[in-house]
């Protein structure tokens, strides 16, 4: 039963890829950037709009897999799981939408997030208040 619980759970975070916590992408998002240049080497600046957006699309993100990841314990039938999965990871880039943000801009504030730490204290400090 455990491990019929942990695979759902295990692939609703792949499978949206929206809810990895910004802390974490460090060691399991690769670099884009040459491993000789900095991480913020030629990388813009990320305005504090699209860091507001960012951590108000990530706590929606968040409550929705907490949500989805219940429900998925709950439910036994793989084919109800993955239509759970795919109801989580619609709402999940809907969130992302609402926010402001596209899927791409969101991932790449997370990724940065992974590796900048003055940005990741910027999204720490937001998300506190």
């Amino acid at each position: 039963m455990f491990k019929m619980i942990k695979q759902p759970l295990a692939i609703l975070s792949i499978s949206v890829g929206l809810c990895a916590a910004p802390l974490a992408l460090a060691e399991t998002v690769p670099q884009t950037t040459t491993p000789t240049a900095p991480a913020t080497q030629a990388q813009p600046q990320i305005s504090e709009e699209k860091v507001d957006q960012f951590v108000t699309a990530y706590v929606e993100v968040q409550k929705i897999n907490q949500e989805y990841s219940e429900q998925l314990q709950a439910t036994e039938a793989p084919e109800k799981a993955t239509e759970l999965q795919q109801e989580a990871q619609t709402k999940m880039q809907e969130a992302v939408a609402d926010s402001g943000l596209t899927i791409p801009e969101y991932q790449q504030i997370a990724s940065r997030a992974g590796q900048d730490q003055d940005l990741r204290a910027r999204i720490q400090e937001k998300m506190a208040n």
